[in-house]
């Protein structure tokens, strides 16, 4: 029977190649927080592998006027009940043009799913292939 190998044979060299720019960027991140580049990168991995984000998470946007300041904040209240502050000085402007820019990649979307009823919501057309 073998021994279980010990040691660097359970270990596995991950590399990637980044740009130059944001490999300086690592290196000042590195230099800030006084470990090596390999600690950092190490303990990003097992990080996100223990602990993985998901790709979306579920919440409401919340918009908020003051009328003191004439300006919005926005907010996300997560469904595990913690807040994400976006922008707490979103000038009137800005959310306009938010607004607009927002109703145009809509509008482009539901003409690419060929929606027309504000009823309508997105259908995997797997579902329907064939049958249309």
């Amino acid at each position: 029977m073998k021994a279980k190998p010990t040691g660097s044979h359970d270990n596995k060299v991950v590399m990637a190649k980044i740009p130059r720019e944001n490999f300086v960027k690592l290196q000042r991140y590195c230099e800030l927080k006084n470990e090596t580049v390999n600690s950092v990168i190490k303990r990003l991995v097992i990080e996100e592998l223990e602990d993985p984000t998901p790709h979306m998470i579920a919440g409401r946007n919340i918009l908020s006027y003051n009328k003191y300041k004439d300006n919005f904040s926005w907010k996300i209240l997560l469904d595990k009940e913690i807040i994400a502050h976006i922008e707490d000085n979103m000038p009137a402007e800005s959310l306009l043009q938010l607004h607009e820019a927002f109703k145009k990649a809509i509008d482009e979307r539901d003409t690419y799913i060929h929606k027309k009823n504000d009823e309508s919501v997105p259908i995997p057309s797997k579902l329907v292939r064939g049958k249309i």
